[in-house]
């Protein structure tokens, strides 16, 4: 399931490019005023989180070069979205007990909260928020992080093997499902999480298969990183 929140700021605030750390902080936050255990306890998993969001949607907007967003009517929008029923009670209970959210400083005002329905099906979905997937490589006789994009045939069996693990893990069983998918268009990304920089895609592409996974892959997000705000979708 998924959430679409509509909030309201001032005017003139200034929307960094960079603030998908900000926000999953937020979350953890929100989550933290329904239930203080349950938030400290997700968060301290060492694995996965099974849950995601997008970018913050400015509709209305401008865009400041090296800055970020103004929103010019003061309205944002988020997505979350989890396929863990407890996660979303908790955030949910969270953002009625919330007379504003706090990201690094900018203060977000919570006015609306919808529910969306889930898809009967899937042809192409397009990234809310950047798809994010690494590899170790050696060099120079040393292990190291390298992100992978859509130029590299690693990213496409990374992408597989990394929704089918999430899916395991989080059914507690082998999965035995299966899917593809094809990338129609993408553009590379750097975003930057604490004082790293990821390097991650914008995507469009098409997903072929078993419903049940690319569902799981639409409620939890695709890649890595997702509950830091990487590989959310939707429907084009």
């Amino acid at each position: 399931m998924r959430i679409k929140l509509e909030f309201k700021t001032e005017k003139n605030t200034v929307i960094p490019f960079n603030h998908q750390y900000f926000l999953a902080s937020a979350i953890y936050n929100v989550l933290s005023r329904a239930n203080e255990e349950y938030s400290e306890k997700l968060h301290t998993h060492p694995k996965y989180k099974f849950f995601t969001f997008s970018l913050l949607s400015i509709p209305n907007r401008r865009v400041i070069e090296k800055r970020g967003i103004v929103p010019l009517d003061g309205r944002v929008f988020l997505h979350v979205s989890s396929p863990n029923d407890e996660f979303l009670k908790n955030f949910v209970d969270g953002i009625f007990d919330c007379k504003v959210i706090n990201i690094n400083g900018i203060e977000l005002i919570p006015m609306n909260m919808i529910i969306k329905k889930i898809p009967e099906d899937f042809d192409t979905l397009k990234t809310i928020s950047p798809i994010y997937l690494k590899t170790i490589i050696e060099r120079d006789g040393a292990k190291k992080v390298h992100d992978l994009l859509p130029n590299n045939s690693k990213f496409y069996e990374n992408f597989k093997n990394n929704l089918k693990k999430k899916y395991g893990a989080f059914y507690n069983k082998e999965c035995n499902l299966d899917f593809d998918f094809e990338v129609l268009k993408y553009k590379p990304k750097r975003v930057k999480i604490k004082n790293t920089f990821c390097r991650c895609s914008e995507m469009v592409f098409k997903v072929y298969g078993d419903y049940d996974l690319i569902k799981f892959g639409y409620e939890c997000g695709f890649g890595e990183k997702n509950s830091m705000g990487f590989g959310m979708v939707e429907v084009v």
